[in-house]
C-alpha cells in the first residue's frame, strides 16, 4: 500500500511553489475552523474569506507560479481572486472537497478525511505538546491485573495494552531523539545567560515537568514482574478466552486467531525490553546534554575579555610551550612575558606569589621495640567478632543470603510477616529495599500500598520474590 493509492498524485505540488508557505498557512486557517465541524465542513463563502483577509494582512501583491497564473481568471491585483485561485488550487489537488448545499444552503467547502492525520502532523511538527508519561504505564499494570474479571480480555486489555506501549514509547523515542538537537542549539553562538536561561527551560518543561516524574511514580522496575506475570496467564489460562474474543472481534478463523494472540503477547514483551533500552539511552543523553551545556557555558565565561579570561589565556599559552620537564626553568623570550615585566606582582592579585612550603627534613628512622608474643585467645576473640562483623555487614551478598533464607524454597513472601517472627532482622530488611535495585541482586520486592505495625515499628510493606 503507498499513500498515493489513498491520497492525489499532485497533493503536495501546491507546497512545493513560490506559496508553499502561504497555502500551509491558509490550511491551517482551514482547519482551525472545520475541526470541530461535522463532517469537516464549512460554507465556502466563509473558506473564500478567511483566504482573502489573510492575503490582505501580508500587506503584498503575491507572484504566483505558472499553474496558478492558467487558472486564475481575474484582476490579479484583487486578492479575491488571487484567494480563489489559491483554494481552487486546493481542491483539484485533494486537500479539500466541495459538497453541494442541501435546500437554501449555501456550497460548502470540507477537508478531506483522509488528509487529516497529515494536517495534525503539520500542526504537531510547528507546536509540538508536551508528553506528560505520567499514569499511562500504571493503566497498562492496572488493565492486566484485572484481565481476568473483563469481558473482553484481548480488546479491552491486550489490545489497548499494546496500543498504548507504542503511543508510549513513541514518546520516549521522540524525546531521545529531540535531545540532540537542543545540544546542538546550545552551540550557536549563545551567551551564557541564554544557555542557563535555556537548560532551565528544557529541565522544568522536560525532565522535570514529565520524564522525571514518570521514572519515579511510574518506574517500569515497579510493575515489571507483574506484567510478565500477566503475560505468561495470557500465555497459559486465558490463551483459550482470548483466542475467542479475538474470534468475535476481529472475525477470522481459530488457527488464524491462535497465531496472531501469541504475536501480540510476544510484541508487548518486546516493547517492555524496549523501553528499557529507551529510557537508558534518555538517562545518558541527558548527563551528555547537561556535561556540555555547562562546557559551553564556562568557555563563553572564560572568553568574554574578563581580567579573569585574559590570565587564563596566559596560562593555557605557557602550558602548550611545556614539551618536557626542563621547559618550565628556561627563560621566558615571549611576549607574553613582557607583561610580567611591565606590571607588578600587585596587578593581578597580591597573594599570586604565594609563599613557598618550607620541606620537613628527613629524620632518621627509630628501631621497632620487640612486641611481646601475643595473647592466642585475644587474638581468636578479636578474629571471631570480625568474621561475625563480616557475616552481619549490609553487603550485596549477605543480603541475597538473607532474601534467599527467608524464602525458603517460596515464589514470594511478605516482610511484615518475616519482621514479626524474627525483630532481630530489622537492619537486614532495610538491606532488603537498599539493595532492591542493584544489578546483582538476586531477588525483586514489590511495594504494597499499605503502611503496618510490627513490633514497634511502622513501615511501607513490601514482598519479596524470586527474581527470575
Amino acid at each position: 500500500m503507498n499513500i498515493f493509492d489513498e491520497v492525489d498524485d499532485n497533493l503536495f505540488r501546491p507546497l512545493t511553489g513560490i506559496n508553499k508557505r502561504k497555502y500551509v498557512d491558509i490550511l491551517a486557517l482551514i482547519w482551525e475552523k472545520c475541526k470541530r465541524m461535522p463532517m469537516y465542513a464549512i460554507e465556502k463563502s466563509t473558506v473564500f474569506d478567511m483566504a482573502e483577509e489573510y492575503l490582505l494582512g501580508l500587506g503584498e501583491n503575491v507572484e504566483l507560479d505558472i499553474e496558478e497564473q492558467s487558472e486564475i481568471s481575474g484582476n490579479i491585483t484583487d486578492m479575491r481572486v488571487v484567494a480563489g485561485t489559491l483554494i481552487r488550487r486546493l481542491r483539484d489537488t485533494g486537500w479539500l472537497l466541495e459538497k453541494p448545499g442541501e435546500y437554501e444552503d449555501d456550497d460548502k467547502l470540507a477537508v478531506q478525511y483522509k488528509v487529516v492525520p497529515i494536517l495534525k502532523s503539520f500542526r504537531e511538527i510547528v507546536s509540538p505538546t508536551i508528553v506528560t508519561y505520567k499514569g499511562k504505564l500504571f493503566k497498562i499494570y492496572s488493565m492486566f491485573e484485572h484481565i481476568c474479571e473483563q469481558g473482553s480480555p484481548y480488546e479491552g486489555v491486550l489490545k489497548e495494552a499494546s496500543e498504548d506501549f507504542d503511543n508510549l514509547n513513541q514518546a520516549l523515542r521522540t524525546l531521545s531523539a529531540s535531545i540532540e538537537d537542543h545540544i546542538n542549539e546550545l552551540t550557536l553562538g549563545k551567551s551564557p545567560q541564554e544557555i542557563l536561561d535555556f537548560f532551565e527551560k528544557y529541565e522544568e518543561k522536560i525532565v522535570v515537568g514529565s520524564y522525571h516524574r514518570f521514572k519515579t511514580n511510574d518506574n517500569l522496575f515497579y510493575y515489571r514482574s507483574s506484567l510478565y506475570e500477566s503475560l505468561d496467564k495470557c500465555e497459559d489460562s486465558l490463551f483459550d478466552a482470548l483466542v475467542l474474543d479475538y474470534i468475535d472481534t476481529e472475525r477470522v478463523e481459530k488457527d488464524e486467531a491462535s497465531i496472531k494472540i501469541k504475536e501480540l503477547i510476544t510484541k508487548v514483551r518486546m516493547d517492555i525490553e524496549e523501553m528499557e533500552e529507551v529510557m537508558r539511552a534518555i538517562d545518558d543523553r541527558h548527563i551528555l546534554y547537561r556535561t556540555r551545556a555547562v562546557q559551553r557555558a564556562q568557555f563563553l565565561l572564560l572568553s568574554d575579555g574578563s581580567s579573569k579570561s585574559k590570565i587564563n589565556n596566559i596560562l593555557r599559552f605557557y602550558a602548550s610551550e611545556i614539551q618536557s620537564k626542563g621547559d618550565g626553568n628556561k627563560d621566558d623570550d615571549t611576549v607574553a612575558s613582557e607583561i610580567f615585566r611591565i606590571f607588578g606582582q600587585n596587578f593581578f592579585d597580591s597573594a599570586s606569589l604565594a609563599t613557598p612550603v618550607k620541606k620537613r627534613k628527613p629524620t632518621p628512622i627509630e628501631l621497632m621495640n620487640i612486641i611481646e608474643e601475643l595473647d592466642i585467645e585475644l587474638v581468636e576473640e578479636k578474629n571471631k567478632k570480625m568474621m561475625e562483623y563480616i557475616r552481619n555487614a549490609l553487603t550485596s551478598e549477605n543480603v541475597n543470603r538473607f532474601a534467599k533464607d527467608i524464602l525458603n524454597g517460596n515464589h514470594a513472601v511478605r516482610v511484615s510477616s518475616v519482621f514479626e517472627k524474627e525483630p532481630d532482622t530489622f537492619i537486614k530488611i532495610i538491606g532488603l529495599y537498599t539493595y532492591s535495585k542493584t544489578a546483582e541482586r538476586g531477588y525483586d520486592i514489590k511495594l504494597k500500598d499499605n503502611v503496618v505495625e510490627v513490633n514497634g515499628v511502622r513501615f511501607k510493606d513490601f514482598i519479596v520474590e524470586e527474581r527470575r
